[in-house]
């Protein structure tokens, strides 16, 4: 069993995304905590 929590694989662990018109969004996969807890129900694909 892991007892560390490993990093959100949507944001790399930041916790949000950088949104191309300036200002931040949180993500949707850890709520804004950087951690991955359960694997979200519906996948978004992010695009860049």
């Amino acid at each position: 069993m892991r007892t560390e929590q490993e990093q959100c694989p949507y944001c790399k662990g930041q916790g949000y995304f950088q949104l191309l018109l300036g200002g931040t969004e949180n993500c949707p996969g850890c709520e804004g905590t950087g951690t991955h807890s359960e694997p979200m129900t519906a996948a978004s694909p992010v695009k860049a």
